[in-house]
């Protein structure tokens, strides 16, 4: 907070400590006074006024009071607009000493729009894509998932990289079919990731002591094959097997 107000982001403000004025079961806790102890962060021409559990700052006039952002060692007259030097597509403000940033407002109707800001405005056929099926055309500015990566379409050209997923504070995962990102699971049988520990055996149908990660044949059941995830003995059945036979 001292700091915004030193660089003049904040015109007016309230501060509030961390123990304001209470009265409990009689007791009373008293009010520290934050101006008559020059505690405050208050600049600029601006005056402290006390408050119970904290104070606030105004400024009725005085030279430095006419509401002007500090920004980039100089300053921005209250009410200027502005466009970012090291970006073309956000505007800034400037309102009674704070300054607000955002992204340009994107109006396709107008025929003056920044394409480059606004790609989704971009009606031309040479900024459209087709997805890598070849059958599904995007317009320049659209997004969409293909095999676990997220594309873009911008001027003409497919740009994708890889999907994030969230991460899982789950000791088991898989990832089911047709989904792109693990989810948590109970069952290690089920489990994708599991790190196998040569340490934990599981007894098969021979009895014979298997190491994780081994896997073997079902006695009395060829159709059938286990698998030694960490001392769970995990078994499917292949059901193109069982036709067969």
């Amino acid at each position: 907070m001292l700091r915004l107000l030193q660089e003049g982001f904040i015109h007016r403000a309230s501060v509030t400590r961390m123990i304001p004025f209470v009265q409990c079961a009689g007791l009373q806790t008293a009010d520290i006074d934050e101006c008559a102890l020059k505690i405050h962060t208050c600049w600029n021409d601006s005056a402290c006024v006390n408050l119970a559990g904290g104070f606030d700052c105004l400024c009725p006039s005085g030279p430095s009071c006419t509401g002007d952002c500090p920004h980039e060692g100089g300053f921005k007259r209250n009410g200027q607009v502005w466009t970012l030097r090291e970006d073309r597509c956000s505007v800034c403000s400037c309102k009674d000493g704070r300054i607000f940033c955002r992204r340009t407002a994107c109006d396709c109707r107008n025929p003056s729009a920044d394409l480059f800001c606004c790609p989704e405005c971009d009606t031309r056929v040479t900024s459209q894509c087709l997805d890598q099926t070849g059958h599904k055309l995007y317009r320049s500015g659209d997004n969409w998932t293909y095999s676990c990566q997220q594309c873009r379409c911008l001027d003409g050209e497919v740009d994708c990289w890889p999907l994030q997923c969230p991460t899982l504070n789950c000791e088991y995962t898989a990832i089911s079919e047709g989904d792109c990102c693990p989810h948590c699971v109970s069952d290690p049988c089920l489990a994708d990731n599991i790190t196998y520990d040569i340490r934990k055996t599981c007894p098969d149908g021979y009895g014979i002591t298997r190491l994780s990660g081994a896997v073997w044949t079902m006695v009395g059941s060829p159709c059938t094959t286990c698998k030694c995830k960490n001392g769970n003995v995990c078994c499917s059945v292949d059901l193109e097997c069982l036709n067969n036979n």
